[in-house]
């Protein structure tokens, strides 16, 4: 059938994949529009491969010009001139202008001489536009430093709004409609006489035509049943055209074919499309699908075709999070919490004017479908509910002092929670332990054989370890720091310290991987020094282990490492001094409590990555001391986070990247009865992988063997359940993939991340879900992505705390005040009784009330996103001092451009609350005649001199204590500057 006929013109043509529908648009003569939805124009955006160059969303400058313009739904009914003539100035060398005539042009289309353009004798410059004239004769032209044969310009931006016409009616030519049921129904009366061509169902009632293409199945990643094919149509005499999207693609691509039987001359690199009978054109292009033109004798086949698994819908719902999406900050749906109203949740902004000002007001609904709408300025007052479990917070009613009883109820058995807490707190103080004071010659030989030199967190972290055993009382401190940032060090130094002092040390860790990797470390370390090491796991045979136990009782072995076989009845030290427990919560409910008994009057010490909440929760009501090793060794990178629903595609690509840059790879799947299934599934997807298994089910030896032969390059990829996440450090694995990542808990997948990153490398943590979640999942997800900072376990578990809840704290139900008023607040109350019982001075939180009659607010026209306009109000509000906001405001102008007027008023208010903050002002308020400054306190120091010399008039009042400013002779602009003016010299 030939393409350019008008047969296909007013018809509907169903069943056609994307690149037949790319290939129709691209052989149709003349002028020609493709209209689609905003999300897949990016499979139309590049047409070069087809010999076409489209314009992308088009505007004036390619009007009257353009034969080939692909836009979305949105932008065809955008705002255009209804005369374009008039907003556009095609400038060309040799052509006359009139000066007068030309000014005048410039200054209908928004140029303002002065403002936007400037003229030098026979120069005109237009921002980076340059143009020299010799009388009215253009001479030349110079675009960015660059000289131009040719320039198109048009109108002013914002010049849009008295535009009244739509773009689409300017653009002639055939219209080609993708997917026209998600069209605005706008669209239609626009396209009333037009050709048109319709690619799916909706829109406009055309006559099917089922034209000689056949759709093709996906091929699922079987790059051999690919080859068979390739061969069959080729020897049959069709042309194939395989669209590529990467280089690596084809190169792997290339490889097979020519591994296979197929004549090397077949396969021809083009790039553009160019077939011919019995060859295989390779030609990068970004299309999906696959079809075969039976009349044509071609066959069209895509790389997302090869690969994907359902009609080749490529990476479209993928998320990358590099730090720039915060799951903390503010977002529609939020729970917020006012410190008299209770908890609500956040709906959105609504900008609101009153007295002449426009402000945005946070919308909170409240019980009963209540609503209430605080200033922006106020958010600062608000903290944040993440809820205890996947349910939401039960919304406070407004004015029935709900709120007030529940606050009451937690901050009361936040007291009695602290009394037991110093209690527990004054008996551990009185415990008598045992003193391990410092050995100079014996502490100095660890030191030496330390090949790098110890980071200030490591440092700081020993320092408090060693200190907490020189004391004469037991121990308890938890080291959190991230994989592979030096715990084991630290903990390694104060074993030394005890065995200094001849007593024991018992090393307790979760799995016998880790725990043979800490025989090594500490054996390495300890080579050539009097200290015995031995391991006690199940890999250790019956007669190893009566050795080691009988070691242990008689005092012959120095250091212990060891699985929960460590804490079976049969193991007695002779002077045990000191515990370590690495990753405590891997261990469960009995463990711990033999742990309990074990460490009775023992030092411990606590290592872990990511902290369980409880553990983290006790250290921050001191129970436990707590040490962070938060800084990175020299040279690490941190790992980056891409959190996407699964797709077959990214798994393939996320292996393949690492291979390319020959490294290794984890691919997580937590259930044993089909890992076998996927390890076949994964071959099939990524052939060129050497692929291996293990699980929990396995026998320890054949876990380790595997695990070592990964380590020593046995395979690419090493598929497993979470038994890898505390196993051996390979510095070679750089990508983790983990299916069905909803399914962990925080302390989990952050363990499993940490599998990867150990060298100088960027490492990748692919992180899949389906496409629905629980609310916790979400959460948990997001935090995960989120924290991709080097250093961020601690941090995390402060997260998965509000996410899950902190449990039972030394037995009472505090979970249910929890749920009621929030982990923050309940910390909060449980922290200010704490210092109350103690007998210590607490100065109130105080905020800021600022209520001036001003217009100030980050405006839709500035900031067009509402998602990004409460963002950046969330992050407005947690600023902490000026340095914070400049360099917020900053990022703002570099993302936005130029403040406009409202935007910088808002920026100067939260300028003026945080130095208002610092100098103890409660409040600022306007009246007719004055400005009012609040202070806190009624004396006030202040420079008297100074303040009768500034510009306007100021007075101190008594009641209340602070100052009022006359506000004649003051423009509205001006109050902010005069507020601040005033404070400065306020001590």
């Amino acid at each position: 059938m030939n393409l350019n006929a008008e047969s296909i013109l007013n018809h509907h043509l169903p069943g056609l994949p994307q690149v037949a529908r790319a290939l129709l648009f691209a052989q149709t003569a003349g002028p020609r529009v493709l209209l689609c939805p905003a999300e897949r124009l990016a499979q139309y955006a590049d047409l070069a491969a087809l010999g076409v160059t489209a314009y992308l969303n088009p505007g004036l400058e390619a009007f009257g010009q353009a034969q080939a313009v692909v836009m979305s739904y949105e932008e065809a009914l955008a705002p255009f001139p209804e005369w374009p003539e008039e907003w556009r100035l095609v400038l060309m060398p040799g052509q006359q202008y009139l000066r007068d005539q030309l000014l005048e042009r410039l200054a209908r289309m928004g140029y303002v001489r002065g403002e936007d353009l400037a003229v030098r004798g026979d120069t005109l410059e237009l921002e980076e536009l340059r143009l020299e004239f010799f009388g009215d004769v253009l001479e030349a032209i110079w675009f960015q430093g660059v000289p131009q044969p040719r320039h198109v310009l048009t109108a002013k931006a914002g010049k849009a709004e008295a535009w009244t016409s739509h773009k689409i009616l300017h653009f002639p030519g055939v219209v080609f409609l993708d997917t026209p049921s998600l069209a605005p129904a706008e669209l239609w009366p626009l396209l009333a006489g037009r050709a048109q061509v319709s690619f799916g169902l909706g829109g406009p009632e055309l006559p099917p035509l089922h034209l000689p293409y056949q759709p093709l199945p996906p091929y699922r990643a079987r790059i051999s049943q690919f080859v068979e094919d390739v061969q069959a149509w080729l020897a049959q005499g069709y042309a194939a055209v395989f669209f590529y999207r990467h280089a690596k693609s084809r190169s792997y691509l290339l490889q097979k074919l020519e591994a296979s039987s197929l004549n090397p001359k077949a396969l021809r690199s083009t790039p553009t499309l160019a077939p011919q009978p019995g060859t295989l054109n390779l030609v990068p292009a970004p299309f999906e699908g696959a079809f075969l033109d039976s009349e044509g004798r071609t066959v069209y086949l895509s790389e997302a075709h090869l690969y994907a698994f359902a009609g080749a819908e490529l990476l479209r719902s993928r998320k990358l999070l590099l730090g720039e999406a915060d799951p903390g900050t503010l977002a529609a749906g939020d729970y917020l919490i006012h410190p008299e109203h209770g908890i609500g949740q956040y709906l959105g902004l609504k900008t609101r004017e009153v007295l002449g000002a426009k402000r945005d007001y946070l919308v909170l609904r409240y019980a009963g479908e209540a609503r209430m709408y605080l200033p922006v300025e106020q958010l600062p007052l608000l903290k944040r509910h993440p809820g205890t479990t996947d349910d939401p917070p039960a919304l406070s009613s407004l004015g029935k002092g709900e709120w007030k009883r529940s606050r009451d109820k937690a901050a009361k058995d936040a007291e009695e929670l602290a009394q037991r807490l110093l209690v527990l707190h004054a008996k551990r103080e009185a415990t008598p332990g045992r003193a391990f004071g410092p050995l100079p010659d014996w502490d100095a030989l660890i030191e030496q054989n330390f090949p790098f030199a110890l980071t200030p967190d490591q440092q700081k972290a020993l320092e408090e370890t060693l200190r907490d055993l020189e004391a004469p009382r037991p121990m308890e401190r938890l080291i959190s720091g991230d994989v592979g940032f030096g715990k084991t060090e630290v903990a390694l130094r104060a074993a030394f310290r005890v065995v200094g002092h001849g007593a024991q040390v018992a090393v307790l860790v979760p799995t016998t991987l880790l725990a043979e990797q800490h025989k090594e470390t500490f054996q390495k370390r300890l080579a050539g020094l009097p200290v015995r090491v031995a391991v006690l796991s199940r890999f250790t045979s019956e007669r190893a282990a009566r050795e080691i136990l009988g070691g242990l009782e008689q005092g012959t072995v120095d250091i212990v490492i060891g699985t929960h076989r460590l804490l079976s009845s049969d193991v007695r030290f002779k002077n045990l001094g000191l515990l370590v427990v690495d990753e405590e919560h891997r261990f469960g409910v009995g463990q711990k409590e033999r742990i309990r008994e074990l460490k009775e009057a023992v030092d411990t010490l606590y290592l872990s990555a990511t902290p369980i909440p409880r553990s983290l929760y006790s250290a921050l009501v001191g129970l436990r001391d707590l040490s962070s090793i938060q800084t990175p060794p020299p040279g690490r990178k941190p790992i980056r986070t891409l959190l996407a629903p699964y797709d077959p595609a990214l798994v393939r690509q996320g292996i393949m990247d690492e291979l390319e840059r020959g490294g290794k790879a984890f691919y997580v799947h937590d259930r044993v009865a089909t890992i076998l299934a996927r390890r076949k599934y994964l071959e099939a997807l990524v052939p060129e992988a050497r692929f291996g298994v293990v699980h929990g089910q396995m026998g320890e030896a054949e876990v380790e063997e595997t695990m070592l032969a990964f380590a020593e390059g046995a395979f690419d990829v090493l598929l497993a359940t979470t038994i890898i996440e505390s196993g051996l450090d390979i510095p070679e694995a750089n990508t983790i993939l983990v299916e069905r990542a909803d399914k962990l808990g925080l302390a989990a997948l952050y363990q499993l991340r940490g599998r990867v990153g150990r060298r100088d490398q960027e490492a990748w943590a692919y992180l899949f879900h389906p496409l629905r979640l629980t609310e916790g999942a979400e959460r948990r997800l997001a935090a995960i992505a989120d924290l991709s900072d080097l250093g961020s376990g601690h941090l995390l578990a402060e997260k998965d705390m509000e996410i899950r809840g902190v449990g039972n704290l030394l037995g009472p139900e505090q979970h249910g005040h929890i749920r009621a008023v929030s982990l923050e607040i309940y910390t909060e109350l449980l922290s200010e009784a704490i210092r109350k019982l103690k007998g210590e001075q607490t100065e109130p939180e105080r905020h800021v009330t600022i209520d001036l009659q001003l217009s100030a607010r980050l405006t839709p026209e500035y900031i067009p996103s509402p998602a990004a306009r409460s963002r950046y109000y969330g992050r407005l509000a947690e600023c902490k001092n000026l340095a914070q906001l400049s360099r917020l405001a900053k990022e703002l102008k570099e993302r936005y451009g130029p403040a406009p007027q409202e935007v910088e008023n808002f920026l100067s208010l939260t300028r003026l609350r945080l130095l208002a903050e610092g100098r103890g002002v409660i409040s600022i308020t306007e009246d007719l005649m004055y400005l009012q400054l609040a202070f806190a306190k009624p004396s006030l120091d202040y420079d008297a001199k100074a303040l009768r010399a500034l510009p306007f008039r100021v007075e101190a009042t008594q009641y209340p204590p602070g100052f009022r400013i006359a506000k004649k002779g003051l423009r509205a602009e001006e109050y902010v500057q005069a507020l601040s003016d005033v404070l400065y010299l306020v001590g």
